[in-house]
């Protein structure tokens, strides 16, 4: 019901984190496309997952292409780097997880004026398109877990708080813009308070454990990732009111939802990291062969403890 995601002198940046290259295996004529994948950050759960599935993935094109991996550390800045050292690099493909929607737009302009293929996965950026994107509706996802919490009655006469992820990042704006409409209309349901976590767990935990002291009175958090969450329940563990502050989520990790298996989170939005990996090198294949390709936005799904068994590995 619920159901329905610089410049040359930069090569340094490239030489201090050497990607790890799979697929080596040279075609009869020696020359395969060069691919890279930029990884928003390896200390986010879900974007690591979304790599580690494209690793499984890519073996099937290996003689198309071979993949390098770069980690952007969760960084604007580094990521932006990255971009342009593969552009200076000579890749055919660069496909990049967004970190924000508009730092990287002068970058990938350069690198699709290039002849180089731009693909963002999980997320997408403010380019007019000149890059292509596969994404997942952030709006969505944050719609219909605040409306399964309103639904199911945790938001009546409550104190909710929001923890945030980057700011300026799409899917962490539109998030948060979903919660806090449901929210602004439910008249016994006071947001006390929102603030940015940057996607990561400690910075989550520790903005938790001021709210335990601040609003002793907390019912509800929404945090806009798995990360996030679990800060937050260690937080509310650590100042024992596991039974009193109900928390919700959205990714949904193997980790997260065995969460609500436990009852640790009372939901959870499940992103789909294999289709992000698996239609990204679809999409990239299709490009280097002159295909026609479309953008694609993909579907994610309410998991609740009615449910959470089919979702289980």
């Amino acid at each position: 019901m619920y159901k329905k995601v610089m410049a040359l002198g930069m090569a340094m940046v490239m030489a201090a984190a050497l990607p790890v290259s799979v697929l080596a295996k040279d075609t009869a004529d020696g020359k395969l496309a060069k691919v890279a994948f930029i990884c928003k950050g390896y200390s986010d759960n879900f974007c690591l997952k979304v790599q580690q599935e494209m690793e499984k993935s890519a073996v099937d094109y290996e003689d198309e292409f071979k993949v390098d991996y770069f980690d952007a550390e969760t960084d604007a800045e580094k990521e932006v780097n990255l971009i342009q050292t593969c552009t200076d690099s000579g890749y055919d493909v660069i496909i990049f997880q967004e970190t924000d929607a508009e730092s990287s737009v002068s970058v990938v302009k350069e690198a699709v004026e290039k002849g180089i293929h731009v693909i963002v996965t999980t997320g997408q950026i403010n380019d007019d398109g000149e890059s292509h994107y596969i994404n997942a509706d952030p709006y969505q996802q944050g719609e219909v877990l605040v409306n399964y919490a309103i639904d199911e009655g945790y938001c009546d006469d409550a104190q909710i708080a929001i923890l945030r992820g980057v700011g300026g990042n799409f899917h962490a704006e539109s998030r948060y813009s979903a919660f806090t409409d449901a929210l602004d209309k439910k008249e016994d349901a006071e947001v006390v308070a929102a603030e940015i976590a940057n996607w990561t767990k400690n910075e989550a935990m520790t903005i938790t454990q001021n709210w335990m002291v601040t609003y002793p009175d907390l019912d509800v958090i929404f945090a806009s990732c798995d990360d996030m969450a679990f800060g937050a329940y260690e937080a509310v563990q650590m100042a024992g009111k596991e039974e009193q502050v109900k928390i919700f989520a959205i990714d949904g990790t193997d980790e997260g939802v065995q969460a609500v298996k436990d009852g640790i989170f009372l939901a959870e939005v499940q992103q789909n990291a294999k289709s992000y990996a698996d239609d990204a090198l679809e999409m990239a294949s299709a490009l280097l062969k002159g295909e026609e390709v479309e953008n694609m936005n993909l579907e994610s799904e309410l998991i609740t403890p009615e449910n959470v068994d089919d979702f289980l590995k």
